[in-house]
């Protein structure tokens, strides 16, 4: 065969992007982008990643603005345009990488994502009756207490629909699916279940984040609906008369951009026999799914922007930071004379840049004083002498076991 060697170099660029973009698997990205530069810059270009998470998490075109967070930014210069603008696309590469694997854990079953109750659309007897009531399954009967359900208002008109609204454990969640428990009132007549015809699942957050506060300690009080905004919204599902915890399974798992879940409740099946009044009646209700543990959601309500901010790199480097900590302070410790013999020896290392870049560490170690006298100091000695002679000087005290401290990577060698 003639011309052997990679036909994707043979296509012209928006061609070969094109091509790649057929990729539907995080392993086959992967395994594109590992191939050799010209693919993964075919790869970053393509915004493969940002491609996969719209295709599988529709919610994820929501975003205005990505966010990186570093505590230990590099302050230097920035390069060329070219070079600024390969690493804006690495950015974007890394952040959407690490955004899909977080969308893609599996729920957590043992644990409810739902943080705290918000409001209901009515309650019939307050407290005892309040959303609250639904957060936690007790006994139906104990020696004190009676059951635990959240109860509407009776209506005449089976139509009138009622909604639960919660706030979920983090801004950013994942959900599969809905648990709700309807109630049966042993306490009546023929121990009638007080279910809805239907139910359906909105997903969103308020306009005004100070508005999504619990308030369930206030009667009869409910955010108007005109207050949230809602990103996504569920088919609806039948729900079955009978006492029982009911699973409703999202067609597909929803990011919920915004932390707040609401329950519909539609059709009403149950009178009470007192005043043949329809109501609603609901003892439990869960959320299952993830919270994404390394992001965090910006809210402009103002512009109507969702930024979202990385904060994987800074807890990472975090992670190195306090290993390097620990490691130079069983160092200095060892040395008789403290920090300060520590200082020395920093003082004595060739590269200025090595402190700016390690500025917030040193800070936490030595000071913010004790750091800008390094600084200065070492300025000074760059002044007075040559960068061969400062490189030919030993470091103070043990300078001739040959240790030295790596303060780039973050980890100490002998």
């Amino acid at each position: 065969m003639e011309g052997r060697g990679d036909m994707m170099r043979r296509l012209d660029n928006d061609v070969a992007i094109h091509v790649l973009q057929y990729l539907n698997t995080a392993k086959d990205i992967a395994c594109a982008s590992a191939v050799c530069r010209t693919w993964r810059r075919f790869v970053l270009e393509g915004q493969l990643w940002n491609g996969l998470c719209v295709k599988e998490f529709p919610e994820v075109r929501r975003f205005d603005e990505l966010l990186e967070t570093d505590v230990m930014q590099d302050s230097e210069a920035a390069g060329s345009s070219g070079s600024s603008f390969r690493q804006s696309l690495e950015r974007e590469d890394r952040i959407y990488r690490n955004l899909f694997y977080e969308l893609k854990c599996e729920p957590l079953f043992e644990k409810s994502c739902i943080k705290e109750a918000v409001c209901a659309s009515s309650t019939d007897n307050y407290p005892q009756e309040s959303i609250f009531q639904t957060l936690y399954a007790r006994p139906r009967y104990s020696d004190e207490q009676t059951p635990s359900y959240w109860s509407s208002t009776g209506e005449r008109d089976i139509n009138v629909p009622e909604t639960l609204t919660y706030n979920l454990v983090s801004s950013l969640c994942v959900v599969h699916e809905v648990h709700i428990q309807p109630f049966q009132a042993f306490f009546q007549p023929d121990q009638p279940i007080y279910s809805a015809q239907y139910v359906r699942i909105r997903l969103g957050h308020s306009i005004e984040p100070s508005r999504s506060k619990s308030i369930v300690n206030k009667a009869s009080q409910c955010i108007p609906a005109e207050e949230f905004l809602w990103m996504y919204e569920s088919p609806k599902f039948s729900m079955e008369q009978v006492d029982s915890i009911q699973v409703f399974k999202l067609p597909h798992p929803v990011l919920c951009i915004g932390g707040v879940l609401q329950v519909e409740l539609l059709g009403r099946v149950q009178t009470q026999a007192i005043d043949q009044l329809y109501y609603i009646c609901i003892c439990y209700v869960s959320a299952i799914g993830r919270s994404l543990s390394n992001f965090k959601l910006h809210i402009c309500a103002e512009q109507n922007r969702h930024i979202l901010e990385y904060l994987g790199k800074m807890k990472a480097q975090e992670t190195v930071a306090e290993a390097v900590g620990t490691c130079m302070s069983s160092e200095v410790e060892s040395m008789g004379s403290g920090w300060h013999s520590f200082a020395e020896r920093i003082r004595h290392l060739r590269v200025s840049r090595v402190l700016r870049r390690n500025h917030a560490l040193l800070n936490a170690l030595l000071g913010n004083i004790a750091v800008a006298r390094l600084l200065l100091a070492h300025e000074d000695r760059e002044d007075s002498s040559s960068d061969e002679d400062v490189a030919e000087q030993d470091i103070e005290g043990d300078g001739d076991n040959g240790e030295e401290i790596d303060m780039d990577h973050g980890d100490c060698s002998q």
